[in-house]
C-alpha cells in the first residue's frame, strides 16, 4: 500500500464500513506500526472470481495467494481505497498500546470511537 500497488485489501467475510471512513492501516509484527491512512472508497462484496477478474490489479497478491486465502469461501468483501497516505513518523506499537490498553492487534477490524484517545492520537499524525 505504501508504494501504490495495493488499493484493495480483501476479507473473507463483508464489512459494514461506509465509503468516506478513514482507516489507520496497522503493519503486523515484526513491524508493529499503524504506517498508513486511507479512505473507504467502496465496499465489493462478490464472488472470489468476481473480485478477482475486477480488481486483480489494484489486490497486491499473486493469484496463488488470493485463491489460498479465500478457499471455501462463497462471497467476499473488497475494500477499495483511496488517499493513501504514509503517517510519518509511523505510530509504533508501544505507543499505541500506552494510549489505549485495548489496542491488540492482530484484530479484523476495530473501531474507535470519533472522540477516544487512540483515535486523537492516530488523527494527530495525520499528513497536513
Amino acid at each position: 500500500m505504501l508504494n501504490g500497488s495495493k488499493t484493495v485489501e480483501v476479507r473473507r467475510r463483508p464489512l459494514r464500513i461506509q465509503p468516506g471512513t478513514r482507516v489507520w492501516v496497522y503493519s503486523k509484527l515484526p513491524r508493529g506500526h499503524v504506517e498508513l491512512v486511507a479512505t473507504v472508497e467502496k465496499i465489493a462484496i462478490g464472488s472470489p472470481k468476481d473480485l478477482w477478474d475486477s480488481y486483480r490489479a489494484r489486490i497486491g497478491i499473486t493469484f496463488a495467494e488470493f485463491s489460498s486465502y479465500l478457499s471455501g469461501v462463497s462471497a467476499a468483501c473488497a475494500i477499495l481505497l483511496k488517499d493513501i497516505e504514509p503517517l510519518d513518523p509511523a505510530l509504533e506499537l508501544s505507543s499505541l498500546r500506552r494510549t489505549s490498553r485495548n489496542f491488540h492487534p492482530p484484530q479484523f477490524f476495530t473501531r474507535f470511537a470519533h472522540a477516544s484517545t487512540l483515535h486523537n492520537l492516530l488523527a494527530s499524525k495525520l499528513p497536513v
